[in-house]
């Protein structure tokens, strides 16, 4: 669904209905959460551990402290309970196979691929949010510029 209005944003409000908000809102979770979970998923990861990407992309995009990879990771942490002699082993590697049966990598893995998916949810959810609730990225630079310059 898209609004053919673009509407700036204002001191009063966004200039969109509630309902377009928590449109926009939900599209942002599920296509944060689906793209991290999707990373866990390529790693090969727990479900449990794609359950915790799903859960936690949303809310971790907005914030550049945290990342979703490394909620899913502490929970693939937790799943395969690595030990010393896997880290001993991740030494001897000698092929791809053997790497990804490693518990070490795997949890690396999980890690850094839910935070690509996230990082690629982040991106196509803001530009889908940006299209389905109106707003004109223009305006609203114009008019912070304005007020603060």
């Amino acid at each position: 669904m898209r609004v053919l209005l673009k509407v700036p944003l204002t001191r009063r409000g966004f200039g969109v209905s509630m309902h377009l908000m928590l449109l926009a809102l939900g599209y942002w979770i599920v296509i944060n959460g689906v793209l991290s979970a999707t990373g866990v998923l390529i790693a090969r990861g727990h479900p449990l551990s794609a359950l915790t990407a799903f859960a936690v992309a949303w809310i971790t995009s907005l914030n550049p402290m945290i990342a979703a990879g490394w909620f899913a990771g502490l929970v693939e942490a937790w799943v395969r309970s690595p030990t010393t002699s896997d880290l001993k082993e991740l030494i001897d590697v000698e092929t791809p196979s053997e790497l990804l049966r490693n518990p070490i990598f795997k949890i690396l893995l999980v890690t850094a691929l839910a935070n690509i998916g996230s990082i690629i949810g982040t991106l196509l959810g803001a530009y889908i949010v940006i299209n389905v609730t109106g707003i004109d990225i223009e305006a609203v630079m114009n008019d912070a510029l304005t007020r603060w310059f």
